[in-house]
């Protein structure tokens, strides 16, 4: 019997791509080989940053990084989720497909034995079932985000929400998605703030494509712990947690490196970090969709400034926004992307400001 071949299919967006690829490599270090799909967009990106960090760590012949087109041009705005959304659906699942039975599956001894797809990809259980492959679905945020979505046909049977993710009541009230999970206010959905509706209902439409799915497997995984969130785990018994996916900078197993990264890591940081007092350093960091406009900009740069502590603030390379000209960053450092489990383990850091992403939240634990 041949090597067992798992085919990873993450959602292009580094909070996504990262548990995956640490999932991957926990297969490979027992006994896998994985082939790992990214879109041509994030593929060139990860590549990129591989090769500017000097990282030949790679073993191809265990752990293969593919990549197939997402349906929009190089210009297109991929931080619109409401487009990419709707191109990945229409896109991707036929290159999936082409690219399985083209390169992959009928070529040499690559017969993939299961398909892990992120659950935002949950369409690639249909390629596989087409092609008589099982699948297995990981949701790389919490386990209340799939329980949200889970009981979606629960609040729209109690009136809560309408079909298409709208709002129905229109007295203020709260909800709670199952027992143990605090309340919430159903205006504050996700979906229900993605700048207007037509976005909000394709996003919507996209996410719940998944939970559609999951009775094409017995596989639910969830990057999460039984400790952090015991409420929403045992309200959905088959949802097993297998987190936190962090990468283990400690790890001697050369794949535990830098691999899915978009961006090159600035590693003068560290040194930076050094440099400071214990507990005495602000490391601001809001991700990789999360965008500021020119006021917000301003007021965080100045707010920074006023702190009067030393700061690490993570920019990204892409950045439009103008630094105020008050702002004068003395005692701080920019940087365009940071190693963030490095970062958030060093003793000078004293406070992480974040737009709480769950991969953010559980880099903390």
């Amino acid at each position: 019997m041949g090597i067992p071949t798992v085919l990873a299919l993450p959602y292009p967006a580094q909070g996504h791509v990262n548990p995956l690829m640490t999932l991957s490599q926990k297969l490979v270090e027992h006994g896998c080989k994985v082939f790992f799909v990214n879109t041509d967009f994030d593929h060139k990106r990860v590549v990129s940053s591989m090769v500017e960090q000097q990282d030949h760590s790679l073993d191809e012949s265990l752990l293969k990084l593919v990549s197939i087109p997402d349906g929009l041009g190089p210009d297109d705005d991929r931080n619109d989720l409401s487009k990419l959304c709707d191109s990945l659906l229409n896109n991707m699942p036929a290159m999936l497909e082409k690219l399985m039975i083209e390169d992959i599956h009928f070529k040499g001894d690559n017969r993939i034995s299961l398909i892990v797809a992120d659950v935002c990809m949950g369409w690639a259980l249909d390629v596989g079932s087409k092609l008589g492959i099982k699948g297995a679905l990981l949701c790389p945020s919490s386990a209340a985000f799939f329980a949200l979505l889970y009981n979606v046909p629960r609040l729209i049977d109690d009136g809560i929400i309408d079909s298409d993710g709208g709002l129905r009541i229109t007295t203020q009230r709260t909800i709670q998605i199952s027992q143990g999970m605090p309340e919430m206010d159903p205006r504050e959905l996700s979906w229900l703030n993605m700048g207007n509706t037509i976005n909000g209902k394709i996003v919507l439409n996209y996410l719940m494509q998944y939970t559609q799915r999951l009775n094409m497997t017995e596989w639910w995984l969830c990057n999460t712990t039984y400790e952090l969130e015991h409420a929403p785990l045992s309200s959905i018994p088959k949802l097993v947690p297998i987190g936190p996916l962090l990468r283990s900078y400690g790890d001697t197993i050369a794949t535990a490196k830098t691999i899915g990264q978009y961006w090159e890591e600035d590693l003068s940081c560290m040194s930076w970090l050094d440099q400071q007092p214990h507990g005495s350093v602000l490391y601001v960091a809001f991700g990789s969709f999360t965008h500021f406009d020119q006021n917000q900009f301003n007021e965080l740069a100045l707010g920074l400034d006023l702190t009067n502590r030393p700061f690490l603030w993570v920019v990204h390379q892409d950045n439009k926004r103008v630094y105020p000209n008050e702002f004068l960053a003395c005692k701080g450092k920019i940087v365009s992307w940071a190693p963030q489990q490095k970062v958030l383990s060093h003793p000078a850091i004293a406070c992480f400001v974040t737009h709480c992403g769950w991969g953010h939240a559980t880099c903390t634990q």
